[in-house]
């Protein structure tokens, strides 16, 4: 599989609403393909396949801002390994999970949790 139709497969892979021009570069033999949702970017490299190499797809995710008091911002290595969709599925699996947030059970009685912390604190 050479550089461009690596860079086809993952274009049938990507959601549509992405142009090719928008999202892919290619530098060093490399592909490079960047998602982003409102808190994260997500940067995708894929090396091609040859006949002695599986090929590569990985995923780093990176937040789009610091933190308060931060002057860097986050990331986090997601799933990785040869180029295929098992790994492409892995890899969409990751960003799922990384963009989850917590669930907050909602407090049905308000005002005996404020009065119980109240008193621990008295």
């Amino acid at each position: 599989m050479d550089l461009e139709e690596t860079k086809n497969q993952l274009l049938q892979w990507i959601p549509s609403k992405y142009k090719e021009e928008d999202c892919i570069s290619i530098k060093d033999n490399v592909i490079h393909l960047r998602l982003f949702t409102d808190t994260n970017e997500y940067k995708i490299i894929a090396i091609p396949k040859d006949k002695d190499y599986e090929g590569y797809l990985g995923c780093i995710a990176s937040s789009r801002k610091p933190r308060a008091g931060e002057t860097w911002t986050r990331g986090n290595d997601l799933p990785d390994g040869y180029f295929c969709y098992e790994t492409w599925v892995r890899i969409l699996g990751g960003i799922v999970g990384y963009e989850l947030v917590k669930i907050h059970k909602p407090v049905e009685n308000i005002e005996e949790v404020i009065k119980e912390n109240n008193d621990k604190h008295s």
